[in-house]
């Protein structure tokens, strides 16, 4: 009788434990998938800015007597090339059509509208008893 009994509760743990793994693997995996999902639509959307980007700087080329093309360490850059002509320089951003302006795109377009932009020249002078050698090995 005791056997049953052991028996019987083990059993029902077994279900009890297999139905809440069911459940949490079912949770886990449909929280992956969205992941996933996000993941390959913002690598898209990367993909396609940067496509725009390489376009648009070929596209206007021809306008502009030296184009400047930015490169960045921040993650979303804010600002593509800088293109001077005549007697202007123009700070271009390619967006795909109709597509809004980003926090930093938006903070830099006013700044420049409020022509709170400077032009700075910033003096390096390396150390002269800058030395390299070979690092010994312990």
């Amino acid at each position: 009788m005791q056997l049953e009994t052991i028996l019987s509760t083990l059993l029902v743990v077994f279900v009890v434990l297999s139905v809440v793994g069911f459940y949490l693997a079912r949770r886990y995996y449909r929280r992956w998938q969205t992941r996933q999902t996000l993941a390959y639509q913002i690598g898209g959307r990367q993909a396609k800015g940067d496509m725009y980007q390489i376009l648009g700087t070929f596209a206007v080329l021809d306008e502009y007597e030296q184009v400047i093309l930015l490169s960045t360490t921040s993650k979303q850059s804010s600002l593509d090339l800088i293109g001077i002509r005549d007697d202007m320089i123009d700070f271009v951003e390619f967006k795909k059509k109709g597509a809004p302006l980003q926090g930093s795109e938006r903070k830099i377009k006013k700044l420049v509208d409020e022509r709170k932009v400077r032009y700075i020249i910033k003096d390096i002078d390396l150390p002269q008893d800058l030395q390299i050698g070979n690092r010994t090995q312990h």
